[in-house]
C-alpha cells in the first residue's frame, strides 16, 4: 500500500503528457485534412481566440469523437492510426488509475 501512491503518480506523470501529445497531433491532422470535423464553436469559444484551436474544449471533444469513431480511418496520414491507438488506450487507463487513486485515498487511513 505504501508504493501505491508513488506508482500511480508516476503513471499519471508519464501518461498524461503522452495522451495530450496524441490529442494535439491528431487534432492537427484532422484540422489539416477535414477542418469541418473540428469547426465547432461554443458560446464561450471567444475566450480561446488567441490560443491554438485544440485548446478550445469544443475542438478537443470533437477530436476525441473522431478518435473513438470510425471516421479516423478516412484520414490519409499514416501516423493518425498511432495517435488514435494511444488515445484509445491511454484515456480509459488513465481514468482507471485516477479513479483507483481517489478510492485508495478515501479508504486509506493516515
Amino acid at each position: 500500500m505504501d508504493l501505491l501512491f508513488p506508482i500511480a503518480g508516476l503513471v499519471l506523470l508519464i501518461g498524461i503528457p503522452v495522451y495530450l501529445h496524441a490529442i494535439v497531433k491528431l487534432g492537427g491532422i484532422v484540422q489539416a485534412e477535414h477542418p469541418e470535423w473540428v469547426s465547432r464553436r461554443g458560446s464561450l469559444s471567444f475566450f480561446y481566440t488567441v490560443m491554438p484551436r485544440i485548446s478550445d474544449p469544443n475542438v478537443g471533444s470533437a477530436v476525441l469523437g473522431v478518435a473513438f469513431s470510425s471516421r479516423w480511418r478516412t484520414l490519409s496520414s499514416p501516423s493518425a492510426s498511432a495517435y488514435v491507438g494511444r488515445i484509445r488506450i491511454l484515456l480509459p487507463s488513465l481514468l482507471a488509475v485516477f479513479g483507483a487513486l481517489l478510492v485508495a485515498a478515501a479508504v486509506h487511513k493516515p
